[in-house]
């Protein structure tokens, strides 16, 4: 076990050590001499993008060690009857990813013409830095997300084999099968859902009694695919962007557009799902407000989570013996 850290430690750090020197030797040869033309006027523009683009991967990868190393992680806690859900670093890599998509696929929707729509020489310098914007936001999210997670060794969003069981138990009750209402709010008479709750268990498929922070839906169907996609859509959009400064094979570099645009939609579509499944289910709501605020009400993580409400017991009472005190008077702690 030892020496599998200690492979695991050495992996990582020439990885780190191979993305900053790439980046940095990037950054100091690959400039173009002053004395450079073209007769394609977007040529630049995708030149410097695609640079910048090396470079933010390096500069998350830094940020995310320093990150690490610097930034304590706040343990779970309960305040004011709230439970601190998601820190303010966990929703600005959230947002980051969503807003990158958004103007990526916008944009490489209008660019190729998906939907019919038309482009100029004027708008299409628009549209490219728009995309590289978004380009820029995922891989620099992406890049300190997965540097923390690393060397912090958090895994909590990584399925393990026992959660595929009450991961499609969960997408049966968002139709309403296992008695708490389901998208709309709608649910299955009684006993349609007993007959269907005993075929489903013969399946071996069947609920989670105590569901702990993450769901297991979340960590099976939600978080695993998104983040496979994500690695391609990042890796392959490097190779493009590597092709004007590194001898990239066409064969190569023809799979990564591909894989590109093929990984993209796959994102698009888990994406949906997921905006879906918060949207058209009731009980999924406090989600939204969580990732939002990043605190969530204390009774819904007992309906909801209560392996984690067991967590979260100890920190509740807290401010429950703070205010007990302020009632009588006395100086709290």
């Amino acid at each position: 076990m030892k020496r599998t850290k200690m492979l695991a430690v050495l992996t990582d750090v020439v990885l780190v050590a191979l993305v900053i020197g790439g980046a940095a030797w990037l950054f100091l040869a690959g400039l173009p001499p002053a004395s450079w033309t073209t007769d394609r006027p977007l040529l630049p523009l995708s030149v410097d993008g695609s640079r910048i683009l090396i470079l933010l991967t390096a500069a998350g990868v830094v940020l995310g060690i320093l990150l690490a190393a610097i930034v304590r992680r706040a343990p779970d806690r309960v305040v004011d009857g709230q439970a601190i859900r998601y820190g303010a670093y966990q929703r600005l890599v959230h947002w980051a990813f969503a807003i990158g998509f958004v103007l990526d696929f916008a944009t490489a929707a209008w660019i190729l013409r998906w939907v019919g729509l038309r482009t100029s020489p004027d708008i299409l310098p628009v549209l490219y830095l728009v995309h590289f914007i978004g380009a820029g936001l995922i891989v620099f999210a992406a890049a300190i997300f997965v540097t923390t997670s690393r060397v912090r060794g958090e895994d909590a969003l990584f399925p393990h084999w026992r959660d595929v069981s009450p991961a499609l138990a969960r997408l049966f009750g968002y139709l309403g099968v296992y008695g708490e209402p389901g998208a709309f709010g709608l649910s299955w008479p009684r006993g349609w859902q007993r007959g269907t709750q005993a075929f489903l268990s013969r399946l071996g498929i069947r609920p989670l009694a105590r569901e702990g922070k993450f769901l297991a839906v979340e960590k099976v169907l939600s978080f695993t695919p998104l983040a496979i996609l994500s690695l391609v859509v990042i890796a392959t959009g490097l190779i493009k962007a590597a092709r004007y400064f590194f001898v990239v094979p066409v064969d190569v570099l023809s799979w990564a557009t591909w894989l590109h645009g093929l990984s993209t939609w796959g994102v698009l579509v888990i994406v949906g799902l997921h905006i879906a499944a918060i949207v058209l289910v009731p009980r999924n709501w406090p989600g939204i407000r969580a990732m939002v605020s990043g605190r969530m009400d204390l009774h819904v993580v007992q309906e909801e989570f209560p392996a984690w409400a067991d967590e979260l017991r100890p920190t509740e009472a807290r401010p429950v013996a703070a205010e007990t005190a302020r009632a009588h008077g006395t100086p709290g702690d």
